[in-house]
């Protein structure tokens, strides 16, 4: 679960002060987003030509722009699926062209290149499966490196890149891998499938021995689905089990 999704009053009440102040002198939400893309992109110029403390601290500032901007859309009574649109577009560009510019400076050390170019395309393709998934009606918002993450994390990466950068990019690439996992099989699970019966007999029954085998049944095919098919299940044997038709 991330940041924003976890804890959003605690991000919300911070941000709304922000927001008020940029609502009363007149600037836009949209103005934050385009601000917050323009400053990513200066950061991503800034790490690729070497320069990844300075590139660091105006992702800080990027980011923040991120956060206010839904603030003071709020604060405005503005919002509007436009503006929800724009700011989701703005985050693929913000996530697209920072993780390419720490690839292209990395790029003669061939470890760290590939672990920037795989979390660039961790960081893509978690942003997809919501965005297919919210297509089709289904919650997607899980995953152990959601984009609050990702950019906090690649935030002190550059700013402290002599000790923090190959770590960073560590964890960008195998969390953004488990996160892309985590929320496939999120997706997996809230659609209704028929669990195999070879499955439903051996789980049938309250016997101390299978708890756990039912604990990980639940987990694979989603506590909904599972418990649906064994009930199920267990009203079609009833009849046979009674010797007679129910």
């Amino acid at each position: 679960m991330g940041v924003k999704s976890s804890i959003p009053h605690v991000v919300e009440n911070l941000s709304r002060p922000f927001g008020r102040a940029f609502a009363a002198i007149g600037v836009t939400p949209n103005t934050l987003t385009t601000l917050g893309i323009l400053l990513t992109l200066v950061a991503a110029v800034f790490v690729g030509t070497g320069r990844p403390v300075e590139a660091g601290w105006i992702l800080v500032f990027g980011g923040l722009m991120d956060t206010f901007d839904g603030a003071t859309a709020r604060a405005l009574g503005r919002t509007s699926p436009f503006g929800a649109f724009y700011d989701s577009v703005s985050d693929r560009i913000s996530d697209g062209v920072i993780l390419a510019g720490v690839a292209y400076w990395v790029r003669d050390d061939a470890r760290l290149f590939i672990l920037a170019a795989t979390a660039l395309v961790a960081a893509q393709v978690t942003s997809y499966v919501r965005a297919r998934a919210e297509a089709i009606d289904l919650s997607c918002s899980v995953g152990v490196l959601e984009r609050a993450e990702r950019a906090i994390l690649l935030m002190f990466a550059l700013v402290f890149q002599r000790w923090l950068l190959e770590l960073g990019l560590w964890l960008l690439a195998v969390g953004g891998f488990v996160t892309v996992v985590q929320r496939i099989h999120h997706v997996w699970c809230q659609i209704d499938r028929d669990v195999p019966q070879d499955l439903l007999e051996v789980m049938d029954g309250a016997r101390a021995w299978n708890r756990a085998f039912l604990f990980a049944a639940r987990a694979v095919y989603g506590k909904q689905n599972f418990d649906a098919s064994l009930a199920g299940y267990r009203e079609q044997i009833t009849p046979a089990a009674t010797g007679g038709d129910a």
